[in-house]
């Protein structure tokens, strides 16, 4: 079990390959007292596209070690397929900290009865493939605020922006858009909606600033307010969920004005 500190290293090579420099909203809630207050936390990165994963990760341990959080032991939950090739397996292993898809059992375990103190997700997952990068999609599931319900953790909500410039979102026609109908439902659903397919970009070139703002988030359902009925309780914790990505929206559009005004007054 390695703390984030034990990452330094990694996270300085992949930082000096691919970042340059990283901006905190003026609008962002202090990290360090953020991480002073709660020894546990839940915490739910947008995802932008594909590639978008390694700008927030790299970006979110670089701020966890500038700001008191060196020596907090994460785990993190993607998608299990992942676990079944040999070599993504591996990677996966190490970044996670767990060699397999963990069910929300096993979270909640490793959360609130081992010394792991953090437990980070994606909660757009694999709908990554789709939109434009800013706009956050649909959480796969909202089980994470049950996690932080049940683990008596609060969401750390992290936004990043700056790495849809690794990918191109390519608008479709209506007229093709059956010719997608092969893709899986949920990912289907998001792009019925949005119209948009991201297609990475094979280069990826550095990107000059990542945009970062954080923001605590404490779900207003507590442990005996969630039904004992699985629908029912679904239903809740949707409407929770919601609210995080509402505000996750709102937390990348800020940085993406402060990008612009930013630009903007460079050029001027």
């Amino acid at each position: 079990m390695k703390s984030i500190d034990q990452y330094r290293l990694p996270t300085a090579i992949l930082k000096s390959l691919y970042l340059d420099k990283i901006i905190v909203s003026e609008k962002s809630q202090g990290l360090s007292r953020i991480i002073k207050k709660h020894p546990k936390l839940v915490i739910a990165l947008n995802h932008g596209p594909m590639a978008g994963a390694l700008a927030g990760l790299v970006g979110v341990t670089e701020m966890f070690l500038k700001h008191g959080g060196a020596t907090r032991r994460p785990f993190g939950i993607t998608w299990r397929s992942f676990y079944d090739f040999p070599i993504s397996k591996q990677i996966l292993a190490y970044l996670t900290q767990v060699d397999k898809g963990v069910n929300f059992d096993e979270a909640r375990h490793l959360l609130t009865n081992t010394e792991f103190t953090d437990c980070f997700i994606m909660p757009e997952g694999e709908l990554c493939n789709v939109g434009n990068g800013l706009d956050i999609q649909p959480f796969l599931s909202p089980r994470f605020i049950e996690l932080a319900i049940r683990s008596q953790a609060p969401v750390l909500i992290v936004a990043h922006q700056g790495s849809e410039d690794w990918a191109w979102p390519v608008p479709v026609n209506d007229k093709l858009k059956p010719l997608l109908k092969w893709l899986p439902k949920n990912i289907k659903d998001s792009f019925d909606e949005s119209g948009i397919i991201s297609i990475p970009k094979p280069f990826r070139k550095k990107l000059d600033k990542l945009y970062m703002s954080f923001h605590l988030y404490r779900p207003k359902l507590n442990e005996a307010d969630l039904a004992s009925d699985v629908n029912e309780r679904i239903v809740q914790l949707n409407i929770e969920a919601e609210k995080v990505r509402k505000k996750m929206q709102k937390m990348v559009t800020q940085l993406a004005l402060e990008r612009a005004a930013e630009s903007q007054n460079a050029s001027n």
